[in-house]
């Protein structure tokens, strides 16, 4: 007869592998995010406030979930007063989909970062996969260590 008490090193032991992995995408995802934030914030120095990009993508990891939402940033009141405020709107992912709609993306995005938003946006689809199926797979084995 098998113990069931003995499985739950080798069940934790997964769990951990798991949650290895989740660190690991969730870093790819910022490596990502960074490429598109520092190429963005480098040609809105060159740019009027008109050809300014609006667009953040930021991971965001919490609990056994990770999450990649790009977000629509404007900016109000005025700097001389003291009023200056950032606003930042989420853009919303179809549901059961693991990417945006290039459309939507593309239709914020300047047309100098077009090709960036894209390429990251490429990127990031398969790290939103992954992470989903980890998620649910950490979600089973917790249910297994507890029962």
């Amino acid at each position: 007869m098998i113990n069931p008490v003995q499985k739950t090193p080798r069940v934790q032991s997964a769990v951990d592998e798991l949650y290895f992995r989740m660190a690991e995408l969730q870093y790819f995802a910022e490596e990502a995010c960074k490429q598109h934030f520092e190429f963005v914030m480098a040609e809105n120095m060159r740019r009027t406030w008109a050809e300014r990009s609006i667009l953040y993508a930021r991971p965001r990891a919490r609990d056994n979930t990770l999450v990649i939402s790009w977000f629509e940033v404007r900016w109000y009141g005025a700097n001389a007063s003291k009023t200056r405020r950032m606003e930042k709107k989420a853009i919303i992912k179809p549901k059961n989909k693991h990417g945006y709609n290039m459309g939507t993306l593309l239709k914020r995005a300047q047309y100098w970062e077009v090709d960036m938003v894209r390429s990251v946006e490429e990127a990031l689809i398969p790290i939103r996969r992954e992470a989903s199926f980890i998620a649910k797979a950490i979600g089973q084995l917790h249910y297994a260590l507890n029962m």
